[in-house]
């Protein structure tokens, strides 16, 4: 019982944000790490949110690449990521996107949402 609530709480837990110089060593899941602060962010670097994924995924931030992603920050710290984060390069392969902090799993095409996220 205790786990299933557990379980509940962590799929609704936002992600936090640190806007840091430099990418720690150590990355934790349910974190997105803005390198670069707030002033120049160069990329976002996510620990992949499928459940059985460690791999970090990078996002160029730089405004001189024409492929890259925004950040868009909400008036209560919480973050969204434009656009959606298409993962083909890894064993993981999923698509989501990053809103107000929170992980929409993309449907279409649907063997890119991971089986074990699919029954949150």
């Amino acid at each position: 019982m205790f786990r299933w609530i557990f379980n509940v709480w962590a799929r609704f837990r936002p992600y936090r944000t640190e806007w840091v110089e430099d990418l720690p060593d150590d990355l934790h899941k349910n974190t997105v790490y803005i390198i670069g602060g707030r002033k120049h962010p160069f990329y976002a670097a996510i620990v992949c949110p499928r459940k059985t994924c460690r791999q970090v995924i990078h996002l160029d931030l730089s405004p001189q690449v024409d492929k890259r992603w925004r950040i868009i920050e909400h008036v209560d710290g919480q973050i969204s990521l434009s656009p959606s984060v298409h993962v083909t390069g890894l064993p993981c392969r999923c698509h989501y996107w990053l809103r107000k902090g929170r992980i929409v799993w993309s449907e279409s095409p649907s063997f890119f949402v991971p089986e074990e996220n699919r029954h949150d």
